[in-house]
């Protein structure tokens, strides 16, 4: 073969070369692209661990069935908060409602039945979930006068009896690494709100997966949110259904709709 040849054949290597070369470079661009957009979104309730600059809003919601054995007391304690809390904005009066319901409800354990909660660490999710879990349960409650009439509310009901009452908890936390804004002191060394929110993290960090469900779960968690500074909450709700003393909730009305399987699938007497 002569010279040109050897140069030919050269010139063609080297273009075969730079082509894989080329196609190496691209796919490891495409590798790299997809690596750090992979785990962006919220895969589970243990997210916030993750850190990074997504977590400046934190959900958590709680609901527990309790067995009222036919009587109204539990109910009438937790209208009597409600309606003393609507009245005031305060933080302390905020503690001090928070503290109440979450004592209440830890006084009744022995009556709990069926139990659920919820945290998520990812700000877009969180404010999702809350906002989901408000608009659910208020569609699906008759708060408004002319909704409340002597039958039964058949959306989830089947009868009137009065075994259990659901009461819904839930939160929505500023979790910014910006000082508060009513504190006292020079503004650089007043507490963040995450620094203000760490305790009730680290709460929902040192949960095992399998205890997720048992009554101790749900007691740390209340007791979690008894110590919380109100200041953090952003926006807060709390339901007790059925949402009239003259209804009532049965164990055939649990059982009987699909609508409350997410409840009644994690049981007390069964954890």
């Amino acid at each position: 073969m002569n010279s040109f040849g050897f140069l030919l054949l050269g010139g063609s290597m080297f273009i075969l070369l730079l082509l894989i070369f080329a196609g190496l470079f691209a796919g490891g661009l495409y590798l790299m692209r997809s690596g750090s957009q992979a785990g962006q979104l919220n895969g589970g309730r243990r997210s916030f661990l993750k850190g990074g600059s997504s977590d400046h809003a934190l959900f958590f919601g709680i609901q527990l069935v309790v067995q009222i054995y036919g009587g109204d007391e539990l109910r009438a304690k937790l209208a009597r908060l409600i309606e003393a809390e609507d009245n005031t904005d305060s933080a302390q009066e905020k503690r001090r409602f928070i503290k109440s319901v979450a004592s209440l409800l830890s006084e009744n354990r022995y009556a709990w039945e069926y139990g659920f909660w919820d945290y998520q660490g990812d700000a877009d999710t969180a404010i999702s979930n809350f906002n989901q879990w408000r608009n659910e349960i208020e569609a699906s409650m008759a708060t408004e006068a002319d909704e409340l009439g002597a039958e039964v509310d058949r959306l989830h009901r089947y009868s009137d009896q009065k075994e259990y009452l659901i009461v819904s908890l839930l939160l929505l936390l500023d979790n910014r690494e910006e000082p508060v804004a009513d504190d006292v002191g020079e503004y650089q060394f007043r507490p963040t709100y995450a620094q203000l929110t760490q305790s009730f993290r680290q709460t929902v960090a040192g949960i095992n997966e399998s205890a997720y469900w048992k009554a101790d779960t749900f007691e740390a968690l209340l007791e979690a949110l008894r110590a919380l500074d109100p200041r953090v909450i952003e926006r807060d709700g709390i339901y007790v259904y059925p949402g009239t003393e003259q209804d009532g909730l049965s164990s055939f009305d649990l059982l009987s709709d699909e609508g409350w399987k997410y409840l009644t699938d994690h049981s007390f007497r069964l954890s």
